[in-house]
């Protein structure tokens, strides 16, 4: 369970939806310099606050919702929404360097190891974490303008194969569709992410990640 806590964290891979009623699709600029351009952004943020939640089920992946903030440096914290087998419970989390702190609603404190590989660090790693998916993603289209909790945004679709989605979200393996909200504004920014990860067996649905980021800086 620790284990599948902390690769949420660094998920903070996994993303939003939200679309207009009126698309507005006049003027827009190409998707693809508009992703290459919050990746460039993205290189410069030390901290950023996210929003993370699951509809649906992967297995491997009991965590619902995790809310918090991350650091390039490693270090993270907030809190999650975890469904186990049988129970579904809230629990705050803290990660300081090597250690994992995860805290009940009782105030009972559990101290840990962060289990290799699931470091939140990577979430904005060139190589494993969110830059990657924005740098690797094919079919760059933009769709339309879009209002995302104030912010005014581009929404931009494309598709990730399975093995660029697993560096980030590791139960994940298959080829996914997602959309991208990069700020109308510059410099631009990611603010939202959105996948759509395909059915495991023929009678289930479609599972959605959604991710949203905000407070992003460049300072650590």
């Amino acid at each position: 369970m620790l284990r599948r806590i902390a690769g949420v964290l660094l998920a903070a891979a996994a993303l939003a939806t939200g679309c207009g009623p009126s698309p507005d699709t006049s003027g827009l600029p190409d998707g693809t310099q508009l992703v290459s351009a919050a990746g460039a952004s993205l290189d410069q943020v030390r901290t950023v606050r996210f929003d993370f939640d699951v509809s649906g089920t992967i297995p491997g992946l009991d965590v619902r919702a995790v809310s918090g903030q991350a650091s390039r440096d490693g270090s993270a914290s907030g809190k999650a929404d975890v469904q186990d087998t049988v129970n579904r419970f809230e629990t705050t989390f803290a990660i300081n360097g090597p250690t994992l702190y995860l805290t009940d609603q009782h105030g009972n404190r559990t101290e840990r190891p962060v289990p290799a590989g699931y470091n939140p660090a990577v979430v904005l790693d060139p190589s494993r974490g969110l830059p990657r998916l924005l740098t690797e993603a094919t079919g760059l289209k933009t769709e339309t303008k879009e209002d995302v909790q104030g912010v005014q945004a581009y929404r931009v679709t494309g598709e990730l194969a399975g093995n660029v989605v697993s560096s980030v979200v590791p139960q994940i393996h298959s080829d996914v569709d997602v959309k991208f909200w990069v700020t109308q504004s510059e410099p631009r920014e990611l603010v939202r992410v959105w996948m759509q990860v395909p059915p495991q067996q023929p009678n289930e649905g479609a599972v959605m990640l959604q991710l949203a980021l905000s407070d992003m800086s460049a300072s650590g």
